[in-house]
């Protein structure tokens, strides 16, 4: 494959392309891309930064910040709903305008910040009960026997997606995943897998030595501060590099449509544009409303 062009070409790719599409959009919209999630991770930021320095900063003998023990279980309870709202709200509905940006750069449409966070704002209930869902069904896998939950992580990948970009209902979105990454397991796995690796990597370089350099700078009467500002350091250059999982995603979720569903790009980008689940046009027999879920196929015959 010859990678991603100036201008954004509906075709299949490789794990590399798909890679090297993640970044070449990034560095095209760095801007928007990083103002929709900023607009999320700031304040939950604020609340964890808040919440960590004024919760343990006595106990670091900072009077500044002490409070009264009848104080200390109020605030704990305001900060964990805060944390709660923040986490259950603000992040869904920035995950959901920047896969609908990453989707409409994708098909060399404009996306600006506020189009964005209009174009998902009424899917907000949906994308939080895929969420919960998911979250549910992985959490019971893991409990099981670990094997299933990892399974099911990946195969409900693209669930949030299919409720911003088709407007889906949470089940249907969830079996829409499921049949999606069906098509070739192996590679949803490997390129997942790579992008998780990838940013983490990514995160780490850039944030470990200035966490380092702050709890090494600062003496043990400023332990707790020091220990604050390195995770908020940490939090923001997750805002940073997030995008590029997201956006690999979104190029996973393309190519497998185009490569196993014959989709082009008027018929792709119509879809996008109705808010409405495209036509299948090749649709797998795994999925009907009688039958039951199946295990993920392993395509090794696939490219990439």
């Amino acid at each position: 494959m010859g990678g991603v062009p100036d201008r954004m070409t509906i075709q299949p790719m490789a794990l590399a392309d798909i890679i090297d599409g993640a970044m070449h959009l990034y560095r095209r919209n760095f801007a928007p891309f990083l103002g929709i999630v900023a607009i999320a991770w700031v304040p939950a930021l604020a609340v964890q930064v808040a919440g960590i320095y004024l919760l343990l900063g006595p106990l670091a003998g900072d009077e500044a910040v002490a409070m009264t023990p009848e104080a200390f279980i109020p605030a704990v309870i305001v900060f964990a709903l805060a944390g709660i709202a923040v986490y259950l709200i603000a992040v869904p509905l920035a995950q959901g305008a920047l896969i609908w940006a990453v989707s409409n750069r994708y098909l060399d449409r404009p996306a600006g910040l506020a189009e964005a966070y209009h174009a998902v704002i009424d899917r907000l209930g949906n994308m939080i009960a895929v969420i919960l869902l998911t979250g549910l069904v992985v959490l019971s896998g893991t409990l099981a026997c670990i094997i299933p939950g990892i399974i099911f992580a990946f195969m409900f990948s693209f669930a949030i997606p299919e409720v911003v970009l088709e407007n889906r209902s949470p089940m249907d979105a969830m079996k829409r995943s499921w049949q999606l990454a069906n098509y070739d397991f192996r590679k949803v796995i490997t390129t997942l897998l790579v992008l998780g690796l990838l940013v983490w990597l990514l995160t780490m370089v850039l944030a470990m030595p200035f966490s380092w350099a702050l709890v090494a700078l600062a003496g043990e009467q400023n332990m707790i501060l020091a220990q604050t500002l390195a995770r908020s350091v940490n939090t923001l250059v997750q805002v940073l590099i997030q995008p590029i999982q997201i956006i690999g995603t979104i190029l996973l979720y393309y190519d497998l449509r185009i490569r196993h569903e014959g989709f082009d790009i008027e018929l792709l980008a119509d879809a996008v544009a109705g808010g409405k689940a495209a036509p299948v046009q090749q649709p797998p027999s795994l999925l009907g409303d009688d039958q039951p879920l199946l295990p993920p196929k392993i395509n090794r015959g696939s490219e990439g």
